[in-house]
């Protein structure tokens, strides 16, 4: 997966770790002095790998000036067949450096590098092909952003093609990056050059863990990414698997991921992409004066994707498409996407776009609960509660349903919406909790016994690579009007006023931007903060004409 979610925050902090004088050693072509094996009678320029065992020691050498070592650097036109290289105790399997034109690595399987089994620079011409990449990421370096198994970084005219990828476990699969003074393959910077005209197709990218199984993403402005292929291409996750290197997360994503970078004209087309993490494609323009134009995803197969359902929609989805909504005069854009002819099933949403202009979508067959999902603009729409459950909704906010003519046990005290504006919770002052939409029922405190009625509750918002500490926006919290609060889902709970003593009741809450605290407000004006909350003052002690009956923080989820 791309360091970067959903978001603009692009938060996975690219370090640049640095540089470090490495020597160079010079290549010959005879593979005897490459491998230190028997004399093999090979073809002037071409390197045939032997199938005896690796080296217990291998010499690693610098990879180019790129901060990492490699087992193996590669000459121009060279080839380099069959046989097994074992990289233990190198950053790299096979360095492919700039300049290094017309280089063929085929039929070879590369495992124990520290971050890439295979990582090409500044090239064009390259063939990777009918090899094997397994078991590298051992020990990876955290300056390096796209740590994939196979990284291909300003290379263009280049192939990778039938080649099986699998149980890698730094950062997934298959990647295809701009170089440039951010080098997303290596800790050290790289020089300007885009990536143009590469194809990426009939690769099996399977069981590779704490990362996307292929991702074509822009890092640097004025390089960029254009005319890019993914095609034939069969790639998975693990549904519901967690191993020891995090979850296996495949997926497809292409993206420009920091400020002012673009892709163009990319290809996704009859992929096989199942068991993902994250939804089975995802087009995302991501940050400040980002732009995405003419992607297509036609033809492409979708299953039980988005299992982690982390990236934006909180309900497995299929496909996304979506630039940040990130205010304007920096706003990124995502134009002239073309969705057709693509099987999505076993999804709540099939495709789900955000922030996207001048989207085609045509001749999907999806079996989902809804087709295709366009997330509202925010602040363009709004929904009410009355008291007996029914929910009425104005501008672009969308109804999903209501408890309005059903029998409750306690009247409706208010409404909070999902993160992405595709359902809601209804919830009742005896802790009853009901979801509609793309809300999920995480729990309530319906038929437990409460010292005070619930007056409040609050859904945790979307936080871009959530973690245990950082929601995802899958939970939400109650507060009732004693200061008790209530977590469910990935709420977590930093402290409430329940059994301390306090003037007036409390009547509402609301929670902090990134989910990691809340504020709750008392009918006198009194302000509790908790968790990352601050405070900023309150009305507390002070004489008011009428009582205070509800907040919103700045930033924040909405408070009922």
């Amino acid at each position: 997966m791309s360091k970067r979610r959903l978001t603009y925050e692009t938060a996975s902090g690219l370090r640049l770790a640095p540089g470090q004088a490495h020597r160079r050693r010079a290549l010959s072509g005879v593979a005897a002095g490459l491998l230190g094996v028997g004399s093999l009678a090979v073809p002037v320029g071409a390197v045939a790998l032997s199938a005896a065992p690796a080296q217990a020691a291998p010499t690693c050498v610098a990879a180019g000036t790129t901060g990492l070592t490699a087992f193996e650097v590669a000459s121009g036109s060279q080839t380099i067949s069959g046989g097994t290289i074992d990289a233990t105790g190198c950053d790299v399997g096979i360095y492919v450096g700039p300049g290094t034109n017309g280089v063929t690595i085929s039929g070879v399987t590369i495992s124990g590098a520290n971050d890439h089994g295979i990582f090409a620079q500044d090239v064009s011409g390259l063939t990777i092909t009918g090899s094997t990449v397994t078991g590298n990421g051992v020990s990876p370096d955290p300056a390096i952003a796209e740590n994939k198994a196979v990284e291909l970084v300003g290379t263009s005219n280049s192939q990778v093609t039938n080649n099986t990828v699998t149980g890698n476990t730094a950062d997934g699969g298959i990647g295809i990056a701009d170089d440039g003074p951010l080098d997303p393959g290596a800790p050290n910077p790289g020089t300007l050059t885009p990536s143009t005209g590469d194809t990426v197709s009939g690769n099996h990218s399977v069981g590779n863990y704490s990362g996307c199984g292929i991702v074509v993403a822009a890092y640097d402005p004025h390089a960029g990414i254009d005319t890019i292929t993914v095609s034939g291409n069969t790639v998975s996750g693990t549904v519901g698997q967690f191993g020891p290197h995090g979850p296996v997360i495949g997926g497809v994503v292409v993206a420009a991921d920091t400020p002012a970078t673009s892709v163009s004209n990319v290809t996704v087309s009859s992929n096989t992409i199942t068991g993902s993490f994250i939804p089975g494609i995802v087009v995302h323009s991501n940050a400040p004066n980002d732009q995405v134009s003419g992607v297509s995803l036609q033809g492409n197969t979708l299953s039980q994707d988005d299992w982690g359902a982390v990236d934006g929609p909180p309900t497995p989805t299929g496909m996304v498409v979506a630039g940040s909504q990130i205010p304007a005069p920096v706003t990124p854009t995502l134009s002239g996407t073309v969705v057709s002819g693509n099987t999505i099933s076993q999804e709540y949403y099939g495709i789900w776009r955000a922030g996207d202009t001048g989207t085609t979508v045509s001749g999907n067959t999806v079996t989902a609960a809804v087709a295709d999902y366009q997330v509202p603009v925010p602040g363009t729409g709004y929904s009410m509660a009355a008291s007996d459950g029914g929910v009425f909704n104005f501008g672009t906010a969308g109804f999903f349903g209501s408890m309005g003519g059903q029998k409750l046990n306690a009247p409706a005290v208010g409404l909070a919406s999902t993160s992405d504006q595709g359902g809601y919770w209804e919830f009742t002052s005896d802790g009853g909790v009901f979801s509609f939409g793309d809300a999920v029922f995480h729990g309530s405190m319906g038929g437990a016994t409460l010292n005070k009625p619930i007056v409040g509750m609050t859904a945790t918002p979307y936080v871009p690579q959530g973690t245990s500490a950082s929601p995802a926006g899958k939970g939400y919290w109650l507060v009732a009007s004693d200061g008790g609060v209530f977590a469910f889902g990935d709420a977590v709970f930093h402290g409430s006023m329940g059994g301390a003593p306090i003037n007036k009741p409390i009547v509402g809450m609301t929670a902090t931007p990134d989910g990691k605290g809340y504020w709750l407000v008392a009918s006198d004006g009194g302000v509790f903060a908790f968790g990352d909350a601050s405070y900023f003052g309150s009305m507390g002690g002070k004489v008011l004409i009428q009582p205070v009956v509800g907040m919103a923080g700045v930033g924040a989820t909405p408070a009922a």
